[in-house]
């Protein structure tokens, strides 16, 4: 998932780390889909960690700073762009939805993939290449409406559906037939055509509780899909009903624990428990979110009891630390999220890839975690975290903080000195704390390249929207990306491989699709790792990116919070863990 997408309380700062699930929303404090609080749940991206929404105020049924017995107050950072299922892709969107609605399977607290809505794991037949789940007995909507096979058959072919071009649209490709309608020309293909090519796609309902996904080849990846937000049962009479506008709390309607009752935008949301959901009411009636931007203002919230969770910065730790109280309610996570400095690599100069390399060599990505983020984060040499599936112990000296080499590759690429490179504007996801990284983020690179370089900080909705389309995508940006499901494919296949619609840089390397082609249809397990090793080295080389940091989060939690436990797949408290977390006194 992006980080690109996101919110103050989710970037490095705490629980929500986010923007993406998945690449990163880099939400200050919060991808795509899409953040770093969540480490395997939906790979959003991370746009809002250098992403943001716009302050809030606080408008509560209690006052304030009353703790609520039954309410979970959370902060959402910003406004989610979409919460759309078929359109979400930032963590900060994920998150809500998954409230509203469930899918056929899910994780459990190990990152074992267990039924949901589905009674069984699938049956596999065909190679693997065929599998059928059969739903539970008595599934309906919040409203009581009964949902069937065909519900889920509806949000995948809506999830695939060109008119709806959706960012994750791409990860159902695996699906017979997918590709082939969401790439249909809508201005070239006759209405007959498209239901054709939608008729063709791959996932049938056979019954009312049977539902049947044929696949191209076998995937070892794809079950962990569908326990994400990808092909959730969106109501057709409901989306046609509300139009664009479908996602308003009277036709917002889903098979989750929760349903959205109230969306006060740009100020608060609120989600009620769900009295029909089919495996029990959650412990806690309320959840609700703020939209805070400023990390300051939302620690404020927190030290005022306005909030139950918040992220920690840098400048407020030492506070924290010496607090008989706060120093308590402190966490500490290994998060889930890559950032990165990203390039649109069709535009000038950055489509020379000796231009790509030398930024990269003049990240002091050391420097930047220790004396800018004051050690909340790890120093990037990939883009796998350590540790996760996948991972493996390599280095390429672009992607080491190296001024001399840095130097050479600028004058190798045709700029001496910089001479005649143009100016460059470095996008970022607008607020105070953004500003700060990106100033000496900047400072750095013009330091050591003599480069002329500018900020351009932008408003985190209007920054969120520039990343969905590679077309509108900025020269230089920075973003980054969160796990979705604890797979290498969720990594490197989803996000830079040519045909996907997660990817924010226009590159595109024929090797390292078919590498990762290769990984993702293969079924032993050291061919598969080694097949990624490849093309994460491809990656590395071609630096279509320069990974900054992974993220770790510094989070409060007040003490009423019960049953609370580290989940690798959670970037809002409870999103997951519906029965264990409970509220005290």
């Amino acid at each position: 998932m992006d980080t690109r997408s996101a919110g103050s309380d989710t970037f490095e700062g705490g629980l929500q780390v986010v923007a993406e699930r998945s690449e990163m929303q880099i939400r200050e404090d919060g991808f795509s889909r899409r953040t770093l609080w969540r480490r395997a749940g939906t790979g959003a991206v991370v746009a809002g960690a250098f992403i943001a929404g716009s302050p809030a105020s606080m408008a509560f049924a209690a006052p304030a700073n009353q703790t609520d017995a039954t309410t979970l107050r959370l902060n959402a950072g910003s406004e989610p762009d979409t919460i759309d299922p078929q359109k979400a892709s930032f963590v900060g969107e994920i998150d809500k939805i998954m409230r509203v609605f469930r899918n056929l399977l899910q994780f459990d607290k190990t990152n074992t993939l267990v039924p949901d809505q589905a009674a069984a794991l699938p049956v596999a037949s065909d190679g693997g290449k065929t599998l059928t789940f059969t739903l539970k007995s008595g599934l309906t909507y919040s409203d009581g409406k009964a949902l069937t096979a065909k519900d889920y058959e509806y949000g995948w072919k809506r999830h695939l559906d060109p008119a709806v071009a959706g960012d994750y649209a791409s990860l159902g490709y695996i699906i017979k037939g997918a590709e082939a309608y969401n790439s249909a020309d809508l201005k070239k293909t006759s209405a007959d055509d498209l239901k054709k090519l939608r008729d063709a796609v791959g996932v049938k309902a056979l019954n009312d509780t049977t539902i049947e996904f044929n696949l191209t080849d076998p995937a070892p990846w794809f079950m962990s899909v569908l326990a994400t937000w990808c092909g959730l049962p969106s109501r057709e009479d409901l989306v046609t009903k509300g139009g664009e506008t479908w996602t308003e709390p009277a036709t917002y309607v889903g098979n989750g624990p929760y349903i959205l009752t109230q969306w006060e935008h740009q100020n608060r949301m609120q989600f009620k428990a769900n009295a029909k959901f089919n495996t029990g009411v959650p412990p806690i009636e309320t959840v609700d979110y703020a939209m805070i931007n400023e990390p300051a203002v939302a620690f404020a919230a927190y030290l005022n009891n306005e909030l139950d969770q918040t992220g920690v910065q840098r400048e407020d730790k030492a506070r924290v630390d010496g607090d008989p109280v706060l120093s308590k309610e402190f966490h500490q996570f290994a998060g889930s999220c890559t950032y990165y400095v990203g390039f649109n690599n069709i535009i000038k100069p950055f489509n020379n890839t000796k231009v790509r390399q030398a930024l990269s060599a003049a990240v002091d990505r050391g420097g930047f975690v220790k004396n800018i983020l004051g050690g909340q984060g790890i120093p990037a040499r990939q883009f796998l975290p350590p540790g996760f599936p996948g991972y493996f112990e390599y280095e390429l000296e672009e992607q080491v903080y190296n001024p001399e080499l840095a130097q050479k590759l600028l004058a190798d690429a045709g700029y001496p000195f910089a001479k005649g490179f143009p100016q460059v504007k470095l996008s970022y996801s607008s607020n105070a704390r953004n500003k700060a990284r990106m100033e000496a983020l900047a400072d750095s690179l013009r330091k050591v390249l003599w480069i002329d370089i500018v900020l351009d900080p932008i408003e985190s909705r209007a920054y969120t929207a520039l990343l969905k389309k590679q077309e509108t995508t900025p020269p230089m940006f920075v973003a980054g990306w969160c796990q979705d499901y604890p797979d290498p494919q969720n990594w490197y296949s989803l996000v830079f491989t040519s045909n996907s619609s997660i990817d924010h840089t226009s590159w595109k390397n024929k090797e390292y699709d078919r590498l990762c082609d290769l990984g993702d249809k293969e079924l032993d397990v050291k061919k598969r790792t080694d097949y990624y090793r490849q093309a994460a080295q491809l990656l590395l080389a071609d630096a279509p990116v320069a990974f900054f940091y992974h993220s770790v989060a510094w989070s409060l939690i007040k003490a009423r919070i019960q049953g609370f436990r580290e989940d690798p797949l959670e970037y809002f408290l409870g999103e997951h863990d519906l029965y264990n977390l409970k509220l005290g006194s």
